[in-house]
């Protein structure tokens, strides 16, 4: 598997913050992300996956290696949905 983070596979595809942040339907997400400001939501990585044109593992993989997820992207999934229901 091909592990990289979200700035590598931005780059690589020649896509500026704005951009990603407009096809992935993100508020700058991205930008907070890469800086570390953020440890961004399973729903959002999902979003930046389908955009980035990577399987979701892919960066969970990422995240995982880094230590800002110690959760699998199908769990991470389900807590973010259940506290959207909450709200």
């Amino acid at each position: 598997m091909d592990v990289k983070t979200l700035r590598e596979w931005r780059i690589e595809r020649g896509y500026g913050v704005r951009e990603l942040c407009r096809l992935a339907g993100v508020n700058y997400a991205v930008l907070r992300i890469e800086q570390g400001r953020s440890r961004g939501r399973a729903s959002t990585f999902r979003k930046l996956a389908d955009a980035l044109g990577v399987h979701i593992t892919q960066i969970a993989e990422y995240r995982k290696l880094m230590g800002l997820d110690d959760e699998s992207p199908a769990r991470a999934e389900q807590n973010d949905e259940q506290e959207a229901s909450a709200r």
